[in-house]
């Protein structure tokens, strides 16, 4: 190749160079110029010729070794070869030095390579100053971003991400996983189900959850994002963004309740009633329970109001409605249905029974003032009831008959209650009244005991049992079914069942020295009774204060109340028998009793429930059955009792049965002591000469 085409070739190469924007020189040993190439120089204001001869300390305006240049290209002379970035007046330079060698390989210079990196820097600039301006503004908002490469598995958090987690962005690099750390537990599967469904349709999600910050507080935020797919159409890259909502929903939060609570009282307004009264009916519906609505209106609200004024009144709609919420139970609803009309939705109702007892607990609430500015002021209120399903069967028309109940209990003057239907409120509030009322007999010395004889094989009165009677002042001789099961409710079982062992034992004692003779008493425990820790003692303390012998005293107890506490009522049991007191297992085959309890029950007699005898003679499984009774009482060494004998076919039957004894109307029935008193003479006394005669 001639020298010519070589020329040639540098020739086209250095016009090549000239057009680019970048420099290129040659520096020798003294950092003097000594060739230069490239248009930049122009662009600079400089032409090449210029720059030929001249130092860097002259081209650069300055000889500090430590500038970058200048470092740079002595580094180079010393065999470095080194990159760095350099400005020259408005434009920025990627700048390359390296040592240059002579043929000898001496190093005799160094050669610099500059490209022009303006437009880049400056797009740099303007793309730090666009993230600057975008995380300014996702702080402000809240809003944070993310980004998860499926393939590479990496992750991005924009800093306002880290900021809603509550983390900084220097204390811990994000995971895949690191998000789920913060999301809500209870909200977890919900944000996952919405990831998994974006996945496997390509469209963007929505979802608000619940995220709980490195510290434990927690905010509301909601989640968009979206995947990306590659060509083969599997998720390549998956990104979206978290705002935070909380104000939102605090804003939501705040008028739902005020779209649903009253102002003035908190209570639940029309609209949650009817909501709750409908949920409140299905259930009941599905579990076989009853409801009940009661309208409670007060009966003086308008005179408080118009004397007082308007502030004094709604005052006094404040504490009546927080006086109502203690008085229902939690389950329930109280809701402010009207200016001074107020609902309460009484659920897991057996009857009416329960209804009129929370009906007579609001009216009671009442009797008691109010403060009010200083002032002591009352207010009855009138309570209108109606039953879920008896009443309606709709939230609308249960409302609608507990109103039309309330307006029948304020015509009588208020401070009263009234169920809708009048078979209904007849019957509630006549229990009412005998609660009331029970609470006063004992005081009144109303209860009354009558006496049943129990007879023996001979025909000869063995014992009889206490029946307590009520003699109410109005309704006459009150029978134990109208009574018993109030008295269990309220508390009164326990002293009522001591005031029958004391008056039966009294009543044995007056028989036992006044000629009768001795006669063996039958007392009924109830499971309270039985249960009470105080049984022993109180049994003691009474067959003590009587002066009558322990043998003669029968304690009769249920199936029912033995299976309440197996253990604790053999026990109980175990503890008066050390007295010398009988046992009687009353009611039997009508419980659901294991016989291996009773084989270590240690009761004294067996008595056949009078089920299984009133169809006798007739019933041929009845007769089995006190048959297979018998013959197991007998097997365990104790008597047998039939009770409700009421034919002389019947007395016959059961005694060639096996029975030991009888007890029924065709004998006797229950006598008041006066009345039984001749029927134990000639018993007795006939048995007595019987005896006698026989020997």
């Amino acid at each position: 190749m001639s020298l010519e085409i070589l020329a040639q070739g540098e020739s086209r190469l250095c016009r090549a160079f000239n057009k680019l924007p970048a420099l290129a020189w040659t520096v020798d040993r003294e950092l003097r110029f000594y060739s230069t190439l490239g248009t930049a120089f122009r662009d600079l204001g400089l032409t090449l010729e210029a720059s030929v001869g001249a130092t860097l300390s002259e081209f650069f305006g300055t000889d500090d070794e430590r500038s970058a240049p200048i470092s740079a290209h002595m580094r180079a002379l010393a065999g470095e070869t080194v990159y760095f970035e350099m400005q020259l007046g408005a434009r920025f330079f990627r700048t390359y030095v390296e040592p240059l060698h002579a043929e000898d390989g001496e190093i005799e210079g160094a050669l610099g390579v500059a490209l022009d990196a303006t437009a880049e820097r400056r797009a740099s600039v303007a793309l730090r100053r666009s993230e600057e301006k975008l995380a300014m503004a996702q702080a402000a908002a809240h809003l944070g971003s993310w980004e998860h490469d499926l393939n590479a598995d990496t992750v991005t958090w924009s800093n306002e991400l880290f900021s809603l987690c509550g983390l900084k962005s220097s204390e811990i690099l994000p995971t895949p996983e690191l998000l789920w750390r913060f999301i809500h537990e209870e909200d977890g599967e919900r944000v996952r189900t919405a990831f998994s469904t974006a996945r496997a349709d390509g469209e963007p999600f929505v979802v608000d959850a619940r995220l709980r910050r490195e510290d434990g507080t927690e905010s509301w935020v909601e989640l968009r994002g979206r995947f990306i797919f590659d060509r083969e159409e599997r998720p390549a890259r998956v990104f979206g963004t978290m705002l935070d909502i909380t104000a939102r929903k605090r804003a939501e939060a705040d008028l739902a309740h005020q779209a649903h609570y009253d102002p003035l009282t908190e209570l639940p307004n029309r609209k949650l009633l009817n909501e709750r009264l409908a949920r409140a009916l299905a259930r009941a519906q599905r579990v076989g329970s009853r409801v009940a609505v009661l309208y409670v209106d007060l009966d003086r609200f308008k005179a408080i109001n118009d004397t007082l004024g308007h502030a004094a009144g709604d005052a006094f709609l404040k504490v009546t409605a927080a006086r109502i919420a203690t008085v229902v139970r939690e389950s329930e609803t109280v809701a402010r249905y009207g200016d001074d009309d107020f609902i309460v939705i009484a659920v897991d109702l057996e009857g009416a029974d329960d209804a009129a007892h929370a009906a007579k607990a609001l009216v009671e609430a009442f009797e008691r003032p109010f403060e009010i500015e200083g002032r002591e002021l009352y207010s009855s209120v009138s309570v209108g009831i109606s039953l879920f399903p008896d009443d309606g069967r709709s939230a609308e028309q249960l409302i609608r008959a507990a109103h039309a109940a309330h307006t029948r209990a304020k015509s009588g003057g208020g401070n009263a209650l009234h169920f809708y239907t009048s078979s209904t409120h007849d019957r509630a509030v006549e229990r009412l009244g005998l609660e009331t009322e029970l609470r006063h007999a004992f005081e009144r010395d109303e209860f009354r005991l009558h006496y049943q004889p129990i007879i023996g094989a001979d025909d000869s009165i063995v014992a009889v049992e206490a029946l307590v009677r009520w003699h109410h002042p109005t309704l006459g001789l009150v029978y134990p079914d109208r009574f018993i099961s109030i008295c269990e409710e309220i508390g009164l079982m326990v002293p009522l069942g001591q005031w029958i062992l004391r008056a039966a034992l009294a009543q044995a004692h007056l028989w036992r020295h006044s000629g009768v003779g001795p006669v063996r008493v039958a007392v009924n425990l109830s499971a309270r009774q039985l249960l009470d820790a105080e049984l022993t003692s109180t049994v003691r303390r009474a067959l003590a204060d009587t002066a009558v012998p322990a043998e003669l005293l029968d304690l009769e107890i249920t199936e029912s109340a033995v299976m309440h506490d197996v253990e604790g009522a053999r026990r109980a049991v175990m503890g008066v028998k050390e007295l010398g007191v009988g046992f009687s297992l009353d009611d039997f085959g009508t419980g659901y009793s294991s016989l291996a309890y009773l084989k270590h029950f240690p009761v004294d007699a067996l008595k056949i429930d009078r089920m299984f005898v009133r169809d006798l003679p007739g019933d041929r499984e009845d007769a089995a059955i006190v048959s297979a009774v018998v013959a197991l009482g007998h097997a365990l060494g104790v008597r047998v009792v039939a009770e409700g004998v009421e034919t002389a076919v019947q007395a016959a039957l059961v005694r060639d049965l096996g029975c030991d004894q009888q007890q029924g109307y065709y004998y006797s029935k229950p006598l008041p002591p006066e009345n039984l008193e001749p029927f134990l003479r000639q018993r007795l006394i006939g048995a007595s000469r019987a005896a006698a005669a026989g020997d």
